[in-house]
Order: structure tokens, then sequence, then C-alpha cells
């Protein structure tokens, strides 16, 4: 019986061998850019997914081209670790993973790796259901303006703007009108957030208002606030018109860096509030 020898691969071959998969893989995703950006249904997929799945702009568009209804995604090994397991003949999405390296220099370099996930809906059994924690209004507020210079102040009657919430540059706040229901109260005062950080970055108001509702969108998915008015997506062929791929994936990369900027601070505020919690049940258990 004749056994075929397994091919070792040198050195330089298997850094070839990565080399082309990592390339096709970035090609993948730069093909999916426009795609992703050509009508108000493909762009708020992309928004979706983006919020679910926290990952780069590069693997959300991966994951959007491999399987754009993915909600929960993890490796064979980490699905393993809770005790689950993936369907006979379920097909990976394909992703790039960071990881340091060292240059021989000496200094820290980063580099993208293939790697297979699998959506949570490719697992064996019937009860695979994506646990997401809950918070409350007050929680919710209290971790948005949590270490925040700018604050929200409820007004009775204005006329300065027809935005239920809004800041204003004058009084450095954000003014919200009574009135709104909470949920209303929470996704307008996440958006003003998200407005000040672009326009801290250059621009008006009004040309940085479609990118703060689209962080808007995205954080509050992320938190289960739920309820966030998309007819603003109808703007995103607009928005995205003139614009190269190049261009499209930089627009892109500036957006997930504000809803990371804001989510960070929410969930800064959320872990702070765990502690104090903590802390005073510590001290109530003491006495």
């Amino acid at each position: 019986m004749n056994e075929q020898k397994q091919h070792k691969w040198s050195k330089e071959e298997f850094a070839k061998m990565m080399n082309e998969k990592r390339q096709s893989l970035f090609n993948i995703a730069n093909e999916q850019v426009e795609k992703a950006v050509e009508s108000a249904d493909n762009f708020l997929t992309y928004l979706n997914l983006k919020s679910q799945l926290d990952y780069t702009v590069t693997n959300t568009l991966l994951v959007m081209a491999q399987n754009p209804n993915a909600t929960q995604l993890k490796d064979i090994s980490h699905w393993r670790e809770d005790n689950k397991y993936i369907r006979k003949g379920q097909k990976g999405i394909q992703i790039l993973e960071p990881g340091e390296y060292t240059r021989k220099d000496g200094s820290a370099g980063i580099s993208y790796n293939p790697k297979f996930v699998f959506d949570i809906s490719q697992l064996q059994g019937k009860n695979n259901h994506i646990h997401s924690p809950e918070y409350s209004t007050k929680e919710i507020l209290s971790a948005l303006i949590y270490k925040k210079d700018i604050l929200p102040e409820v007004i009775e009657q204005d006329t300065k703007s027809f935005e239920r919430v809004y800041f204003d540059p004058e009084s450095q706040k954000i003014l919200v009108k009574d009135g709104l229901d909470p949920k209303a109260m929470i996704n307008g005062i996440i958006r003003e957030y998200c407005m000040i950080e672009y326009m801290d970055m250059g621009g008006t108001r009004e040309e940085v208002s479609f990118q703060a509702e689209c962080s808007a969108y995205m954080i509050s998915r992320r938190y289960g606030i739920g309820d966030y008015n998309t007819m603003f997506v109808s703007s995103s062929n607009e928005h995205f018109f003139s614009m190269n791929p190049k261009e499209i994936k930089q627009e892109l990369e500036n957006i997930s860096r504000v809803t990371d900027s804001v989510s960070t601070n929410i969930k800064y505020g959320l872990y702070a509030q765990q502690e104090q919690t903590k802390q005073k049940e510590a001290g109530e258990h003491e006495r």
C-alpha cells in the first residue's frame, strides 16, 4: 500500500502561501466595499453586522460577503469551550485575525492571519441563543455621561432646533425636550455625543449628521436599546456617491472609530456602576 507523503512546507513556501491567502481575503473585502454602500438595504446590513459582531471594518466586509445573516461568530475551539459543536458539512467564514509580532529591529508589528469562524446558526442542536446583557434606561444614561464635561439637560420649550435632542454649542449642553419616551431620549443623547466627536474632527452639524446617525444606530443596537429610526440610511447612496472604494473604506473606518470611542465610554461607565454596586454590597455585608 503506497502512502502519499505529506508535503512539508519550507519557511519560505509557507510564508508565500499565507501571504497569498491573506491577499485574497483583502481583495474580497475591497470588492465588498462598494457593494456595502450601493443601496440603503445593503448599508443597513453592513451596520447591523458591524454593531452585532464588533469586528474591524475589513472583517465585517468579509463576513458580509460570505454570510450577511451572521449574528455571533467564534472559531471551533471557542464554541467547544461553550460545549457547542459545528454541524457536519458547515462551511467556515474566513476572517483576518490580527496578531502582534516582533520586527528585526525589535519594534512591534501587526500581522493578519486567515482564520475560520462559524456562526451560531451553524451549531448542532436547537437551543442556541445569543445571551446579551440587558440594561435599564437609568444604567445606560449614567454610563453615557460617565466622566463627561458636556451633560444633558431637560428643557420645556425651545425654538433653536426642531430636533427633540440636540447639542447646543453656546451653552455646551445637550438639550432634551421634556416629554420624550426613554428610548427616544437615550438614542438622541447617544447621537449627540457622536455628533460632538465628529464636529471636533472638523465639519458642521449638517456635514457630519449622516455619520453621527450611523454611529448612534450601531451603539443603540449594541446595547439593546432599539427603536432607532433608520430613515437616515436612505441618504447612504448620496453620501458615498462621489467616493472611490478607498475613500469609502476610509469613511467606514472613521465611522467605526467614533462608534468605538462613544461605545467604550459607555462600557467604562457600566463597569464603574458594577464596581460601585459590589462595594456597596460588600459594605452592607460587613455591617
